[in-house]
């Protein structure tokens, strides 16, 4: 009987380790929920997923390819480097893994070994079209952030012909109520809607100089000049001057810039704007960019009848840009402001607040074909009383855009383009609506 109970128990014995072994060796990670994950932007429960698993999966290719994704796509770059490197010591011909690890650096800001990771990519004949036209793009961001030469000169031209249904942004009513007189004025021509058809014609140039160290200086010049078929005193030409300074630190961009508008309607000099302007971008993760700017801003009008228009106006908000995808074909963004317009030559209106919001989305129908839709809105909360309306100012602006962007050839652009303008005012003379649409054929020089 003893041998028996000694028997039993040796058995037992043997068995109760393997039980709790197989009880507590770790399960395999599902990579195939993992992926999943991934592409359906839940990168941060893919990492949490995958990363608990690196130390007894290290150097498996597959696993390592998609804990590096997800380590990138949930803002931990500096981590999916080192996961990249493992599978490209293992594979070196493992593009995929190459052109993350090109993103990685990105989203770092090392853009060096970013742009020689995506050159390594291009090297490689079947990379795919859409690939290619990802790296294209983040080559120019690269190039825009840190150029490799010491300078960069580029520019563009381009033709637009179009009809606008309300040029002059004018009422569609041919008179309005003034309180104070308690009467109907009839509105002259040029207060009334007007329509036409015109043909823009414009360019601009840019000039780069890299001073190194994460710095460089830009000057810039756009012109553009716009002719309607029969309403030729709305004929108008717009030039916009730019300089400032860039500093790009691992993942901030810091950019200043001081500009001057001028714009004259029917060849005669009408406004004039001076700004000083500031924006910090900051990658929070291979999709994401953060956005704070401000803009203060001189609006001087020169004309004797418009002269009271002018204001002195400071802008500051905050943005926000997202990839939907990981080849960047679709993408979100979105801002909200807020600022204050100070009259500054005793406007009937006043001094007025403004708030606002700015909301688009492009999506990539195929390697040369964007379309885009945006929409902005801004109310204006003017402070002192009207004597003609007997009431105190307020509307808002609804913008709305809907365009193409086909790229038909190398640095060539073709754009329709539809958009809406509505102003809701409680003045009746500033209440309207606008649509406008265009073609435009642009010719970029690199």
């Amino acid at each position: 009987m003893r041998i028996l109970w000694f028997v039993g128990f040796l058995a037992l014995s043997m068995l109760v380790p393997v039980g709790l072994a197989q009880a507590q060796a770790p399960a395999q990670p599902d990579l195939q929920r993992a992926e999943s994950l991934v592409r359906g932007g839940k990168a941060e429960e893919a990492w949490k997923l995958l990363s608990t698993h690196e130390f007894a999966l290290a150097g498996r290719e597959d696993f390592d390819y998609l804990l590096g994704v997800a380590a990138l796509d949930s803002g931990r770059a500096d981590r999916a480097t080192l996961v990249f490197e493992r599978v490209l010591a293992v594979n070196p011909d493992h593009a995929a893994a190459r052109l993350d690890m090109a993103r990685a650096y990105f989203a770092l800001g090392d853009f060096q070994r970013s742009r020689g990771e995506f050159e390594q990519v291009l090297l490689h004949e079947d990379t795919p079209p859409a690939a290619r036209k990802t790296i294209e793009r983040y080559l120019a961001a690269i190039e825009e952030r840190a150029p490799s030469r010491g300078t960069l000169m580029t520019g563009y031209v381009e033709a637009s012909l179009g009809r606008d249904s309300n040029l002059n942004s004018g009422t569609s009513s041919g008179s309005i109520f003034v309180p104070l007189f308690n009467t109907h004025f009839t509105l002259g021509p040029n207060s009334v809607k007007a329509a036409d058809k015109y043909l823009s014609v414009g360019g601009g140039a840019e000039l780069t100089h890299t001073l190194g160290g994460g710095f460089s200086l830009f000057a810039g010049i756009d012109l553009k000049q716009r002719a309607h078929r029969q309403w030729d005193n709305y004929d108008n030409r717009n030039i916009d001057y730019r300089a400032g300074f860039q500093a790009v630190h691992g993942k901030d961009t810091f950019r200043m810039t001081a500009g001057r508008n001028e714009y004259a309607l029917d060849n005669t000099d009408y406004r004039r704007i001076g700004s000083l302007g500031m924006e910090l971008r900051h990658a929070a993760d291979a999709k994401t960019q953060v956005i704070a700017f401000g803009q203060a801003s001189e609006i001087l009008y020169l004309q004797s009848g418009s002269q009271s228009y002018s204001s002195d106006q400071m802008i500051a908000g905050l943005g926000l840009v997202r990839a939907l995808e990981e080849n960047g074909g679709s993408v979100v963004f979105g801002s909200v402001f807020t600022g204050e317009d100070i009259a500054t030559r005793h406007r009937a209106d006043g001094d007025r607040r403004i708030h606002g919001m700015r909301a688009g989305f492009q999506h990539m129908l195929h390697d040369d074909l964007d379309i885009y839709a945006t929409l902005a809105l801004q109310q204006s909360n003017y402070r002192k009383l009207n004597i003609l309306f007997q009431e105190t100012r307020r509307e808002i602006q609804y913008d709305l855009g809907l365009g193409l962007n086909w790229r038909f050839r190398r640095d060539w652009l073709l754009k329709p383009q539809l958009t809406y303008t509505r102003s809701d005012s409680n003045f009746p003379i500033y209440d309207y609506d606008r649509y406008e649409f265009s073609l435009t054929l642009r010719k970029d020089f690199r």
